[in-house]
C-alpha cells in the first residue's frame, strides 16, 4: 500500500513540475520510423502538436511506412494518427509521456490478419484502430525537441512501431 501511495505522490508532484511544453504551444515535428511488422519497413512521417496546457499535448499525425529491399510486390501504407499524451514524469529538460488515439492505414494484408487484431475493424480499404503512447522528449533548446516514442497499435504487433523524431515551436520566443 505504501508503494501504491508513494507511485501516486510522485506522480501529481510530477505535475506540477515544468511543463513539455508551453501552454497553447504549436509545434511541428518530422519522425524516422521502424516497424516492428518486417525486417524491411521502415518509414517516415509528420506531425502537428498542440498543448492546450502544460500536461496535455493533443497530437495528429501522417506517417507513411515502405519496405526497403523487398519484392515489388510489398507495397507501403498511409498511416493517420489522432491522440493525446499526459505527463507521466517529468525531469527537466527530459518529460516522459503517455497517451492514446485513434490509429488508421490504408495496409493491404491487414485482411489477412483482422481476426488476430485486438480492437480494429475495416471500412473500405481503410483500417481503424486505437494505439498506446509511450514517448521521452528532450527540449534541446527553447524551440527544438527531440523524442523516441513506442506506439502499441490494436491492428496487430505486425503495426507496432519506434519512432525517432524532433519537434520545433515556430512562436517560441
Amino acid at each position: 500500500m505504501k508503494r501504491i501511495l508513494f507511485v501516486i505522490i510522485s506522480c501529481c508532484l510530477s505535475f506540477t513540475a515544468n511543463a513539455q511544453y508551453e501552454p497553447s504551444a504549436i509545434n511541428y515535428g518530422l519522425v524516422a520510423i521502424k516497424s516492428f511488422g518486417t525486417v524491411e519497413e521502415i518509414g517516415l512521417g509528420a506531425r502537428i502538436e498542440y498543448a492546450s496546457n502544460c500536461y496535455t499535448t493533443f497530437i495528429g499525425e501522417y506517417n507513411r511506412l515502405f519496405s526497403i529491399g523487398a519484392d515489388e510486390e510489398v507495397e507501403g501504407y498511409n498511416e493517420l494518427a489522432l491522440g493525446v499524451n499526459l505527463i507521466l514524469f517529468n525531469w527537466y529538460p527530459t518529460t516522459i509521456t503517455a497517451g492514446f488515439g485513434y490509429i488508421g492505414n490504408d495496409s493491404s494484408i491487414f485482411e489477412e490478419i483482422e481476426d488476430d487484431a485486438l480492437i480494429a475493424f475495416r471500412t473500405g480499404n481503410f483500417n481503424h484502430g486505437a494505439q498506446i503512447k509511450i514517448r521521452a522528449l528532450h527540449q534541446i533548446s527553447v524551440p527544438v525537441h527531440i523524442f523516441a516514442e513506442f506506439n502499441i497499435k490494436s491492428l496487430g504487433r505486425q503495426y507496432d512501431t519506434f519512432l525517432l523524431g524532433f519537434s520545433y515551436d515556430f512562436d517560441a520566443r
